[in-house]
């Protein structure tokens, strides 16, 4: 997650900033970062339910950068993919949904998917080549996503 934040800084320190971008593409993952750090290094697996409001705005994030998308169906798959992030995460942390195996493919799926689809043919097979500060918002996600892959094994089961 750190590294999510730092890729992001980095890049806004890169290019032009419009209030929109600072508000959406700026602010509310950095608000995602700093919360889920907090979380983690404050409580560690303890209260490991804080990180629901870090994956809600990240979630209110990845939701608002849905409708500059291209295709209508695209915004759509990725508004229900969204929801359900939020909603499987909430639950399998609030102990609703006793098993954290679900969490796997919910993180693992898109970050394999960005790598291996998307960012193969937009960026690493780019022609002409992407210059890397463009990668860097996509860095972002990448990490944002692997993180809460992370945490997902990480989560131990509650006594309480």
């Amino acid at each position: 997650m750190t590294a999510a934040g730092l890729l992001r800084i980095l890049y806004f320190c890169l290019t032009p900033l419009t209030p929109y971008l600072f508000w959406i593409h700026l602010l509310l993952p950095l608000t995602a970062v700093v919360l889920f750090l907090a979380a983690v290094i404050r409580y560690g697996e303890t209260e490991s339910r804080l990180t629901v409001v870090s994956v809600f705005t990240g979630v209110l994030f990845f939701f608002l950068k849905s409708f500059t998308f291209a295709a209508v169906i695209h915004t759509v798959l990725c508004i229900l993919l969204y929801i359900t992030v939020f909603v499987l995460y909430t639950l399998t942390i609030f102990g609703y949904i006793r098993t954290k195996l679900l969490l796997y493919p919910l993180f693992g799926l898109p970050l394999a998917y960005h790598i291996f689809i998307e960012d193969m043919k937009l960026y690493i097979l780019a022609d002409p080549p992407v210059p890397f500060v463009e990668w860097l918002p996509e860095l972002s996600v990448l990490c944002i996503m692997a993180a809460l892959l992370s945490l997902s094994v990480g989560i131990q089961k509650r006594n309480t």
